[in-house]
């Protein structure tokens, strides 16, 4: 069984980090933090007590039933080698899950729960409805059986993606200069703020978590939103600025209808 005890203590490491960092620096000031952090916090311990009940035991049996008939297997490639193409072959695959939950209806029905943040930062790498996170995990599982992908890589690759994804979404700017280079390679702050924008056709774009490569590759980057980046508003696309007020509206979400971009 996967050893996700390291997984988590990257994970809040990176986390309170992140957490200092936003608030000695701040991007802009965050008007609903008390209320957003309770909702999102509930979030995370839905979603954690499914990937810890689901997870290790899931992912394991996969990775351990597909050693000897994955693809990567049968290539016989050595075992760094393997690791490395593991990585970016699951990040092509988040990628790519990203983008059809933005595209068909009742996947968009789970995924806008993420969206339906208003603002902006470290904790909203979290909100993700329980039900979107282990269609996730199913998704990965397929992957990972018919790659071949070995435990270590899968532990590699869910540390990097929610380190990257914790990064992306806090509220922070980096000197330009460094954004600049730093985007040609990974997703940013300001490169995935565009992607939380109400306008569609900007959230329709940057999907990416870790690599921003996918985006550049399958024609999904967006730089700049359309009306600059002071002027980007944050939550659900094309709604009339609906909010969900507690965690009871947030679960529902995606089992009451509106009419909305997807």
């Amino acid at each position: 069984m996967v050893d996700f005890n390291a997984r988590i203590s990257v994970f809040i490491v990176v986390f309170f980090v992140l957490v200092v960092w936003q608030w000695a620096r701040p991007r802009g000031a965050l008007l609903q933090w008390k209320s957003r952090w309770r909702h999102n916090v509930s979030l995370f311990a839905l979603g954690a007590l499914c990937v810890r009940l689901v997870q290790p035991v899931l992912l394991s049996m996969v990775a351990f039933l597909g050693q000897g008939v994955g693809v990567f297997e049968v290539l016989a490639l050595p075992f760094w080698v393997i690791v490395l193409l593991s990585i970016v072959c699951l990040d092509c695959l988040i990628y790519w899950q990203h983008r059809l939950f933005h595209r068909v209806p009742a996947l968009w029905r789970l995924h806008r729960v993420h969206h339906s943040d208003p603002e902006l930062d470290v904790s909203s790498a979290v909100r993700f409805h329980p039900i979107e996170i282990l269609l996730s995990l199913v998704i990965k599982a397929f992957a990972i059986f018919l790659l071949g992908i070995p435990i270590e890589a899968i532990l590699a690759f869910d540390i990097l993606l929610n380190a990257s994804a914790m990064f992306n979404h806090t509220n922070i700017r980096l000197p330009v200069k460094i954004e600049q280079w730093l985007k040609l390679l990974v997703v940013t702050p300001d490169m995935h703020r565009i992607h939380h924008s109400r306008v569609s056709i900007e959230a329709n774009s940057n999907y990416g978590f870790f690599l921003s490569v996918w985006d550049a590759f399958f024609k999904s980057k967006r730089n700049c939103a359309l009306e600059g980046d002071e002027c980007l508003k944050i939550g659900l696309p094309d709604t009339s600025l609906y909010q969900p007020t507690s965690l009871k509206e947030v679960l529902v979400m995606p089992f009451r209808g509106y009419k909305g971009f997807r």
